[in-house]
């Protein structure tokens, strides 16, 4: 999964928590005859129900944007260390192209200096 899905994923499952949430502080007892109650307990205690599980996928979520992050910075942080190698060994041939165009130049004017 990648950070961005991840993200998305834990977003997503926090405005589920919030919404389960609401739902279940929601009282909707009034006057009514024992089957309405009964039917409005059962809703609610499907509500608190729904919170829970809304709960538990918001934890794995945030579980699995963790484990994302961790491999983001680790991907990073191997591309960092790879770009200073490879900055280094440009640097280490800049160098050496220098040093050999010097010495090319060097046998150059001691073959002209010889030739007077």
């Amino acid at each position: 999964m990648t950070l961005a899905e991840a993200q998305r994923l834990a977003l997503a499952t926090a405005a589920a928590v919030r919404e389960a949430a609401q739902r279940a502080l929601v009282d909707d007892r009034h006057t009514g005859t024992a089957a309405d109650w009964t039917i409005i307990e059962f809703a609610h205690i499907r509500a608190l129900q729904d919170a829970r599980r809304a709960e538990l996928e918001r934890r794995a979520a945030e579980e699995k944007l963790g484990v994302s992050r961790e491999r983001f910075v680790g991907a990073r942080t191997r591309a960092e260390a790879l770009r200073r190698v490879l900055e280094a060994r440009r640097s280490e041939m800049r160098v050496a192209e220098r040093l050999t165009e010097h010495k090319a130049m060097d046998e150059v004017a001691s073959l002209l200096r010889g030739r007077r």
